[in-house]
């Protein structure tokens, strides 16, 4: 059964999220770029205003934003200031590492309780853009779908490398290193 849940990454449904995820950053990119080209082409080569082109640009761009966040969190390639390989080496950096992954779960998890108290929040009070009516939920949703994502893929990888630390072996490495 351990084994069955290291190779989690080539289950179909695993493969699926990351295509959504994939399909989702592009779509949002290639509009953001377009409505801005718009509006810099209506403003100075038509001289005509675009209004609400910022509640359009701030929908795709939260989701953008939040998806783009959950899905480093997949690649491993968020932020990070780790120098524990510099001070550590071996089952000790194994270690910090582990303990790592659940710190990083703990702060997730919580982001994602209050990304999701956020949504049930915003769905309560209905409201909506000022030129085009379109509701913000549509884009606040994209928090709260980006932190549980966030979460899960730290359940994923804190649950993944507790199970390598308990059984000694490099995984781990080759791991990160299929990831990247």
């Amino acid at each position: 059964m351990v084994d069955k849940f290291l190779g989690f990454r080539e289950n179909t449904l695993w493969k699926l999220l990351l295509r959504i995820q994939e399909i989702i950053l592009v779509i949002c990119c290639i509009v953001c770029c377009m409505i801005f080209v718009v509006e810099v082409l209506m403003r100075y080569v038509l001289v005509k205003d675009f209004l609400g082109y910022d509640e359009i640009v701030i929908l795709f761009a939260m989701w953008m934003y939040f998806i783009g966040g959950s899905y480093c969190m997949y690649k491993k390639e968020h932020i990070s200031a780790d120098m524990m390989g510099l001070i550590l080496k071996g089952r000790k950096l194994e270690c910090s590492r582990v303990i790592v992954s659940w710190i990083t779960l703990a702060i997730a998890v919580v982001l994602a309780f209050w990304g999701v108290n956020y949504f049930i929040y915003a769905s309560q009070r209905e409201a909506v853009g000022t030129v085009w009516r379109m509701p913000l939920l549509w884009g606040q949703s994209a928090l709260t779908i980006g932190y549980v994502l966030m979460a899960f893929y730290s359940l994923m990888y804190a649950v993944e490398d507790t199970i390598l630390l308990f059984r000694g072996r490099k995984e781990g490495k080759e791991r990160e290193e299929d990831v990247k």
